[in-house]
């Protein structure tokens, strides 16, 4: 089979980019993979960049399922319950089995990574692919009210364990990576490269290809039906296809009104980058008070952005996405799913914020003078 015959499996027209970040690993895409079956998703790592797509078809049948979930207050109860006796049950596991060990089996492994995938999937139900389109019926149905507002509680729970677990530098995964890089005399870095197999695989004495997982951060696709990666040439021209079209110059962005009102403010955009989080907490303690904060999306890390904000704006995200939440919380007024307003919009810009319809005006553009 040629790479483009490959690539020609793949039509963007059919896919939803759904989220974007940098500095994602390939076992957390991995575990992901799994997670979003349902969801018919897509992994590209372009650079770096992390993107994650679903099919529209997929993520249409999801809000439908989100619907049915938020309207049963019994669902919801037992889920509650379910997912706060996970995370109890998933630290228990770790302090039992992994912290202070100096050699880890591989059933030890395969049930951290099935506590894992059970973490995420539980996260998905309160993520925009179920709340969007509960969100707009919520006036019409106080049982679903009820229930969103209870979530929005929970996911931000959730959402900081996750954090702990994958991308903390003491979190869980890094304290795996670390007893493991031990044991096979594998460096962390190629460590967290590798897929829930390959990893396993090193209990059988296959040893990865360095070079090549080395290279995956340049080019690495992952589909919901297919165990083994596309790398290499053959991701790459996956990836072109994918490529989002350049961002025109305008004065105007348009999103998605997550919390009404209108302010007028400075911008500071903050970086979301799981690899980078020093350099993430610098670039908040640079940003003032009634700055207003523009990020891809936002996430528990960046709550002390969010407190200084007079308005935020992401490029992904929904309805009850943090960054809704939050600018709920705040008072705040809150525009999402702008896709492009971290390419538009620079630090200095003077921006309104007009959340009332959803749109960003560029007031001014910031000219450095030195």
């Amino acid at each position: 089979m040629t790479f483009n015959s490959v690539a020609n499996r793949f039509n963007k027209d059919d896919y939803l980019l759904s989220f974007t970040v940098e500095g994602v690993n390939v076992f957390v895409t991995d575990i992901h993979r799994v997670v979003y079956t349902d969801l018919e998703v897509l992994f590209i790592i372009d650079n770096r960049m992390f993107k994650q797509y679903f099919t529209k078809k997929a993520f249409a049948r999801a809000l439908e399922k989100g619907v049915d979930f938020y309207s049963n207050e019994r669902k919801i109860n037992l889920y509650r319950q379910e997912v706060r006796a996970n995370s109890i049950k998933f630290k228990k596991f770790f302090e039992a089995e992994i912290k202070k060990r100096d050699l880890i089996s591989r059933e030890i492994v395969q049930q951290f990574f099935d506590q894992t995938i059970k973490l995420c999937k539980d996260y998905t139900m309160m993520n925009i692919e179920h709340t969007d389109k509960a969100f707009t019926l919520m006036e019409q149905n106080p049982v679903i009210k009820k229930n969103l507002n209870t979530i929005s509680t929970l996911k931000d729970e959730v959402r900081s364990f996750m954090n702990a677990v994958l991308f903390e530098d003491s979190g869980y995964l890094p304290h795996l990576f670390k007893i493991l890089s031990h044991q096979f005399s594998i460096n962390h870095s190629i460590l967290e490269n590798l897929t829930q197999k390959e990893l396993l695989d090193l209990y059988d004495d296959k040893n990865p290809n360095i070079k090549s997982v080395q290279k995956r951060q340049e080019a690495y696709v992952s589909t919901y039906d297919r165990e083994t990666p596309y790398e290499g040439t053959v991701a790459r021209e996956i990836i072109r296809k994918f490529q989002e079209a350049e961002v025109v110059n305008t004065n105007k962005i348009i999103g998605q009104m997550a919390r009404k009102g209108k302010v007028r403010g400075i911008v500071k955009i903050i970086p979301v980058n799981y690899s980078k989080i020093k350099e993430m907490n610098y670039e908040i303690s640079k940003m003032k008070k009634g700055d207003i904060l523009v990020a891809k999306t936002t996430a528990p890390e960046l709550i002390v952005a969010c407190g200084k904000a007079s308005a935020i704006v992401t490029d992904m995200g929904g309805l009850l996405s943090h960054a809704a939440i939050v600018s709920r919380e705040f008072g705040i007024p809150c525009i999402v799913g702008t896709g492009n307003a971290t390419k538009i919009l620079s630090d200095g810009d003077e921006i309104e914020v007009d959340a009332d319809t959803g749109v960003v005006n560029i007031i001014k553009k910031y000219t450095n003078k030195n």
